[in-house]
């Protein structure tokens, strides 16, 4: 049945009374059976009107023709959320839960494709629960419902449903799917068995939720219905896995590899397994949401082996996928065409990589790269892992959706150094950069929901360096509002500070791409430098060191092999010069392209590949600087004159702060070349002059 939407003009009251009426006498009609996802909607927008008292309607607003509610688009969705008073349908009522180990479960009734979703909410104890399977899924857009009834509480004999849920149009295809066509399926489903307006149950769930997935028989991934190159895309995943398995390589074995690029031998990537274009057809796969998706993490993570994903009517163990993620892991270190983020997260989430995080600022770092639409969840989502307990068990930390992101950060970072009683959760600052103003975060705060440079990997990760803490952490008082007071040395400030060193890496041929930034950054150092020649060799040996974070390719020191390192250096900085701006015989050379030919004869038979290994792992995202001690570092990228290297007590590593008169904001960790060690503070108290530290209280807002 149709509504004239010109008339009326432009009185959106008597359009939606005309509509009403006219919907009413359909639905009314007992000789016209019409269910309500059958019916044209006006839900673009969360806009709500009440009208005749029992009766809610959305009014959308696509069109902005005058008025609204004109000509909008329609969809098949739903039109009504409450139906007439008298008998109809209306939106489902949660019962409360009885006390923290209950939750609900979602009893789906059998069904084929043509009858529409049916469910029964029981609640039970977790530990008395039937069984029972777990779904892992994304959400899908809010705006777009579909709906899911409700059998009564208590049968009334006819099994009719007298209320609904709204579920997003994600979550219906899932359940369409999963659903069996003779017996119902028990399952738990977030976004249905918790209630999601109650922000109290909401934090007492997410506290059980990692036992919910352990608990279950299975833990469906749903990835989302099927297309035409699924077929493709299994078929290929089960030639992978069939290969690695073959292989010989035992579980344990495949979950402990990380740096995927040293295992081509092992893993067969030499031979061919499949072709190019099936594996692009299974690379879609991973475009799908599931992977960027936060919450899953926990969940995959605690359904393990048992868990399934399905695809339309297709299903395949994890395990299956996990080994072909692997694979193609491998595979992108030899190919561009196998690189992706969600990628890499499918292989982090199979090897259970998380897991072995043992306190929260890894863990949150290694998280940064998956989605949620609410930020709190960076943190709520990891609530389960063992990382997290420690907080839970000495301050009584446990998820509060009523605090904001901002409190709740605040809160874990000072939970974060009070638990540990070092710095660890300040190495994970990563301002790619500072403004004068104030961002309405303080700068000691870690930002988890807002991605990390790409390869830019935290000094104290290393186990060079985390080790041990350079001083014992000086706390002074609980911070009050967004200050955050902590005692160390201040070791210099930056004089000089290089451009960005541009390198790519081009048919595994890593260059420099702007030489003439490294050039000037020497020459712009060496103002402050008289030394000798012997002098200068040393100064370069610290810009060799800073260039790669005094570490090599295999996480060791540099200066343990310093000279092997700095010929290593030379020769992959000619190359860099030779490639990048080929020698004119017109043009002068600079200074360091002079000094480097120079160094070249005490220090020859250089290996630049072996130095390009280390200057990619270490330099990307970082800056050059140097400081008024005479010592190069490598810091974060909005590191700028006049801001000031410290040692702050507890800390693994030096780092950058910036002035602002009476306080100081947290640029990031820093390498600071002779200043990593425990005799670092050494070095700073023998430099004093005085025999002794002259330490600073550092304000950080």
């Amino acid at each position: 049945m149709s509504i004239d939407w010109t008339s009326h003009e432009t009185q959106v009251y008597d359009k939606i009374t005309e509509w009403l009426q006219v919907i009413g006498k359909v639905l009314q009609d007992p000789a016209i059976h019409i269910r309500p996802e059958n019916v044209y909607n006006m839900d673009e927008t969360e806009v709500m009107l009440r009208m005749l008292g029992s009766v809610e309607v959305l009014v959308g607003r696509d069109d902005l023709r005058g008025h609204r509610g004109a000509g909008i688009q329609r969809t098949m969705v739903t039109a009504i959320e409450r139906f007439s008073a008298d008998g109809a349908l209306e939106l489902y009522q949660y019962s409360p839960l009885m006390n923290s180990g209950e939750f609900r479960l979602m009893e789906l009734q059998a069904g084929d494709s043509s009858e529409p979703l049916v469910c029964r909410l029981v609640r039970v104890p977790l530990d008395k629960a039937p069984r029972y399977e777990a779904l892992s899924y994304t959400w899908g857009h809010s705006s777009d419902r579909s709906t899911l009834y409700q059998e009564p509480k208590e049968s009334d004999g006819s099994d009719t449903p007298t209320t609904i849920l709204k579920i997003t149009k994600g979550l219906y295809e899932a359940l369409v799917q999963l659903r069996k066509e003779s017996e119902s399926r028990m399952l738990w489903v977030d976004a249905v068995c918790i209630d999601q307006e109650n922000l109290k149950e909401r934090g007492e769930q997410v506290k059980i939720m990692k036992q919910i997935y352990t608990r279950a028989a299975h833990v469906l991934v749903w990835l989302g219905p099927e297309n035409d190159e699924t077929p493709v895309a299994l078929q290929t995943i089960t030639k992978l896995k069939d290969h690695i398995i073959s292989r010989g390589l035992s579980f344990e074995t495949l979950k402990s590899i990380k740096d995927e690029d040293r295992y081509a031998e092992m893993l067969g990537l030499t031979e061919h397994v499949t072709n190019v274009e099936s594996l692009t057809v299974l690379r879609q796969i991973y475009r799908r949401p599931w992977f960027q998706r936060i919450w899953v993490v926990q969940e995959v993570a605690a359904g393990g082996s048992t868990s399934e994903v399905h695809i339309g009517p297709h299903a395949i163990p994890w395990d299956d996928l996990g080994m072909a993620t692997l694979w193609l892991e491998a595979m992108h270190w030899q190919s561009p065409i196998f690189e992706g983020t969600a990628q890499r997260n499918a292989l982090v989430m199979w090897q259970g990589r998380l897991l072995a995080k043992e306190t929260p600022p890894p863990l949150l770092d290694e998280a940064r790269s998956y989605l949620a639409s609410d930020s709190r969840d960076k943190v709520y989502a990891l609530y389960g892992f063992s990382a997290f307990q420690q907080l839970f068990e000495k301050f009584g930390f446990t998820p509060d959706y009523t605090i904001s992101a901002r409190e709740l950060y605040k809160l874990v970072t000072l939970l974060a150094i009070k638990s540990s009683q070092t710095l660890e959760i300040l190495h994970y600052i990563d301002h790619p950069e500072l403004t004068d103003g104030e961002s309405g975060w303080p700068s000691w705060v870690p930002r988890w929901d807002e991605p990390t440079l790409h390869w830019s990997f935290p000094l104290q990760d290393y186990v060079l360096y985390n080790r041990k803490t350079q001083g014992v952490l000086s706390l002074l008082e609980d911070p009050q509002g967004d200050v955050l007071r902590l005692k160390g040395v201040l070791v210099g400030h930056s004089t000089e500070v290089a451009q960005y060193i541009d390198w790519t890496s081009a048919n595994k041929d890593t260059t420099i791409q702007n030489p003439a930034a490294l050039t000037q950054f020497w020459d712009a150092s060496s103002q402050h430098q008289d030394l000798p020649s012997h002098s200068k060799e040393k100064s370069f040996t610290g810009l060799a060191q800073a260039l790669t974070a005094g570490l090599d390719s295999d996480y060791n020191s540099t200066a343990k092999h310093s000279a092997r390192h700095t010929a290593d250096a030379i020769e992959f900085l000619l190359h860099s010069f030779t490639t990048t701006s080929p020698t004119d015989s017109n043009q002068p050379s600079s200074a360091l392209h002079t000094h480097l030919l120079s160094l070249r004869k005490t220090h020859p038979h250089g290996n630049r590949l072996r130095y390009q290994q280390d200057i990619v792992w270490y330099c990307t995202n970082r800056r050059l600087f140097y400081t008024s001690r005479g010592l190069f570092g490598l810091g974060p990228l909005a590191v700028q004159p006049g801001d000031i290297t410290v040692i702050l007590y507890g800390g693994h590593t030096p780092f950058v702060l910036r002035p602002r008169g009476g306080y100081y904001q947290l640029l990031g960790e820093c390498y600071l070349h002779d200043m990593m060690d425990e005799d670092a503070l050494e070095l700073c108290k023998r430099d004093s002059g005085k025999g002794e530290l002259e330490e600073t209280i550092f304000e950080l807002r």
